[in-house]
């Protein structure tokens, strides 16, 4: 069916230019928006870029922690062509996670998938981050890590280029 296939390029697009954008350097409020389970599905499946995914949920002390370093490989990295992404999993709905993402200041994108993703993509531990590349998680980095591991990992993963 033809249709299926303009759907979901049409899903992928609309999911690439919401992550390749930074609300901080636009002045823009960066909000959690809503994201559906196939959304999140199609942009891991995707063989066109990889990706740092950030499962979080607000209660995880540990997460909030983890965001300046975050926070700070993503400006790092982010205009080298890091694709980086937080994916809230708190049962409430992104109205939990805005204020975290508001006093931590960060500046990749934020979405709420629900608890949905957890059992679908194995999350069994936080804090945890995914590294999808080829259109699959090729690696899980399971526990809070320093900014020194997270960066080394990012220049060996992602080869985003000179630094």
């Amino acid at each position: 069916m033809p249709y299926r296939c303009i759907f979901w390029g049409l899903i992928t697009i609309m999911i690439l230019c919401a992550c390749s954008a930074d609300p901080a350097s636009s002045g823009a409020k960066n909000t959690v928006q809503r994201m559906e389970m196939s959304e999140l599905d199609a942009m891991i499946r995707s063989t066109d870029h990889e990706y740092m995914i950030v499962p979080i949920v607000a209660w995880c002390k540990p997460c909030r922690e983890e965001l300046p370093i975050l926070n700070k490989l993503y400006e790092k990295y982010g205009k080298k062509g890091l694709n980086m992404i937080g994916i809230s999993l708190d049962l409430e709905g992104p109205e939990i996670m805005q204020p975290i993402v508001d006093k931590a200041g960060v500046k990749f994108p934020v979405y709420w998938v629900g608890e949905k993703a957890v059992d679908q993509y194995e999350i069994f531990a936080l804090p945890m981050i995914f590294l999808v590349k080829e259109g699959k998680i090729a690696e899980r980095i399971v526990g809070p890590r320093s900014r020194e591991f997270l960066d080394q990992k990012i220049r060996e993963f992602f080869d985003p280029g000179p630094q």
